[in-house]
């Protein structure tokens, strides 16, 4: 009987331990698709996020390296590049060598001969042959076999040295310039003078500049002195610059009204050339009724580039160049 007892509590406590068991289980279950929809989801949000990380980096690398598709340098994408010529090539590839706001050009001598002309910015300080080589080889390594002679211009669009054939091959060659060779590039630089800035000559007074210009109509050619006013949007002559250079055109000419340091002015407006410095323009000008004075305005220099020159009372200008700019 007591063994029967025994037996007894020990199956009951089997039964209790089973179910609880059963239940702790059962609770387990219940919880786990939750568990696995959770896991489910942070693995989906992991390979998302994944999957765009290396979306952005394939398109970070595409936009980067799409340009090689004709080729690994610079020189052979432009090279296998539809409708570029040499001259294109120099430029581009000196615009990638080139400091930055520097800019360059290309010219072409008798067919073949290729001249690189590089300009500095107007705030940079005129630079030595040697600081130009470390610009120059990359330059080289690609065109050395086009181009026939590289010229530098200062901030005044002066050229400042002038690297011919046979220094540009040393340079090649040694990567590195001689001193002989460096002062041969500074005195050919003074004399190469044919793509030059024009200078002009001003005096002075009162802060003021003014220039000799020239007048040129149908009667003839009047000269005088001009203010030089770059706040000015229109050149402005005297009336008896107008008379003397076209007086016909002046008693049909339509009238404007301009906004002047002395008030506002009605004004006939005539075309006339004007020259400064032999640099001529045929510009629509202003008469002034109300005075002898004339004054250069901006739509001289329309087209141009200009320096105003305050140390040396001069304006340096040269005609802008949209293949220049970097």
């Amino acid at each position: 009987m007591r063994i029967f007892k025994i037996l007894l509590v020990l199956c009951l406590g089997t039964l209790v331990l089973w179910g609880a068991e059963f239940c702790l289980q059962a609770s387990r279950n219940a919880a786990f698709p939750a568990e696995i929809t959770a896991r489910a989801e942070r693995e989906r949000g992991a390979m998302q996020l994944e999957f765009a990380t290396r979306e952005k980096n394939l398109e970070q690398e595409f936009a980067g390296k799409k340009h090689l598709a004709t080729g690994k340098t610079i020189y052979d994408r432009i090279y296998n590049s539809p409708n570029q010529s040499i001259e294109d090539m120099i430029r581009h590839i000196s615009r990638e060598a080139l400091p930055e706001n520097w800019s360059c050009d290309v010219k072409v001598d008798e067919f073949t001969h290729f001249v690189l002309l590089i300009y500095q910015p107007t705030t940079a300080v005129p630079v030595e042959a040697a600081a130009v080589v470390p610009i120059l080889l990359p330059i080289l390594k690609y065109c050395g076999g086009y181009l026939s002679d590289v010229a530098v211009f200062d901030k005044t669009r002066k050229s400042s040295l002038f690297f011919d054939k046979d220094v540009l091959a040393e340079i090649r060659q040694r990567e590195n310039i001689s001193a002989i060779s460096a002062e041969r590039a500074k005195k050919q630089g003074v004399q190469f003078t044919r793509y030059n800035s024009i200078t002009v000559p001003c005096q002075e007074s009162q802060g003021h500049f003014f220039v000799k210009i020239e007048i040129g109509g149908r009667d003839g050619v009047v000269p005088c002195v001009a203010l030089l006013d770059t706040g000015a949007s229109v050149t402005m002559i005297s009336t008896e610059a107008a008379e003397k250079s076209d007086g016909a055109s002046l008693a049909s000419a339509p009238q404007r009204t301009f906004d002047t340091a002395n008030g506002r002015l009605l004004c006939p407006v005539v075309r006339r050339d004007v020259l400064v410095q032999g640099y001529r323009r045929n510009i629509e000008v202003a008469v002034n009724r109300s005075g002898t004075w004339n004054l250069l305005g901006v739509n001289f220099f329309e087209g141009l580039d200009y320096v105003v020159d305050s140390q040396n009372s001069c304006i340096h200008f040269w005609e802008k160049n949209p293949a220049a700019a970097k």
